[in-house]
């Protein structure tokens, strides 16, 4: 004889989430457990969080990526649709930039972020 499901706190919590979230979330979160990348992904997603995200790791990883003096005079700003906006202190740096740096600089942050996440770069003189 089967004994009945024992009712767990996650499913209970689950329940009561479920008629909150929004359609696209709600239709992820089922009976039978869905992987958490799932469900994290959709809700960054919906939240619009990962562009966020996104910003930040380039940010972090700018220096390493330019080198310490391309670094210094420039700072990656917003990342929107896979292009990615940066920050130029000097125009002779941003000739330079646009020239054959460019393609280098794109095809590193390509490997290191994946070429749907970054497609494409735009310096703009700022101050």
């Amino acid at each position: 004889m089967k004994r009945p499901r024992k009712d767990t706190g996650v499913e209970r919590t689950l329940r009561a989430w479920r008629p909150t979230m929004p359609s696209e979330l709600a239709s992820l979160v089922t009976d039978s457990a869905q992987p958490a990348r799932q469900l994290v992904t959709a809700a960054l997603s919906q939240l619009k969080i990962g562009e966020q995200l996104n910003e930040v790791e380039v940010l972090a990883a700018w220096s390493e990526i330019v080198g310490p003096v391309l670094a210094k005079h420039s700072i990656p700003g917003a990342l929107r649709n896979g292009l990615l906006t940066v920050g130029i202190t000097n125009p002779a740096i941003q000739q330079e930039l646009r020239g054959l740096l460019k393609r280098d600089i794109l095809a590193r942050l390509q490997k290191r972020f994946g070429v749907r996440r970054v497609r494409d770069i735009n310096f703009r003189v700022i101050g």
